[in-house]
Order: C-alpha cells, then structure tokens, then sequence
C-alpha cells in the first residue's frame, strides 16, 4: 500500500476514510478545534486543513467574518480559523483547497476592510483517483 491510498471504513455513519472521525464526538480529546492564523506562515493552508480533518467530518461549508473563517462540517460542528478574513491570499488559497465554489477576484475586491460575513458551500470535488500517475 502506498502513502496515497486509504483503507476505507464504515462507521455507521457511512462510508469515510478510517483517519476521519465521524463527527467531532469521536476524535481525539486532544485535538484542537481552532486554529490560530500567523500571517506569513507558509505551511497555514495544509495545517489548517489537516487539523480539520483531524478532529471532524468532510466539510461542508465555510463562513468568513472579520477577523475569523469557520469550517462547517457535515454534521454542523464548526472548526474555527482565528486571524484569517477578508484582504489575505491565504484565505483564498484555503477556500480553493477545501473547495469552495467562489470568485476569487470578486472576493480580492472586498479588501481587509470589509466588515460583513460571507459563506460559501463546499461542493468542488475531485474525480477519485485523479492525483495519480497515469503514465
């Protein structure tokens, strides 16, 4: 097996990848359910998301307010992003990744000033297998 592929597991809450929880009952007492946003750091977007993943289920839609982005997952528990909002690039970086139907430049445009609250749904997904080597 290499480090691409998963063993798959049912939970009873449904087929899932077996490092997943099925909802934030089920992870680990010790991981964390927030995350702290340090402008300039490089690796934001891939700690983010595996720190999401650790502790909850698929996300399902995310919510962006000043000062603050919040990742819902598909049973309504909710990872908080402190420090990320409107006017940084990694935001947009990390709305791509958790795939979040948006325009980019549309959202560029609000700037850091921007003092309202938008949500996004995710519903951007990969074909499976599309990652892998086809050569």
């Amino acid at each position: 097996m290499t480090r691409k592929d998963k063993k798959i597991a049912d939970s009873g809450w449904g087929i899932k990848p077996d490092d997943q929880p099925a909802n934030n009952d089920e992870a680990p007492t010790e991981t964390p359910t927030e995350y702290h946003y340090e402008p300039g750091d490089e690796n934001a977007v891939r700690e983010i998301t595996r720190a999401q993943r650790r502790a909850f289920n698929t996300a399902n839609r995310a919510l962006v307010q000043p000062g603050k982005t919040t990742i819902f997952d598909i049973n309504g528990d909710a990872f908080v992003v402190h420090g990320l909002s409107f006017g940084n690039e990694t935001l947009i970086e990390l709305l791509k990744v958790i795939g979040a139907g948006f325009d980019p430049h549309q959202l560029r445009a609000l700037g850091p000033e921007y003092d309202g609250t938008r949500e996004y749904d995710l519903t951007r997904v990969w074909a499976w297998g599309a990652e892998r080597d086809t050569g």
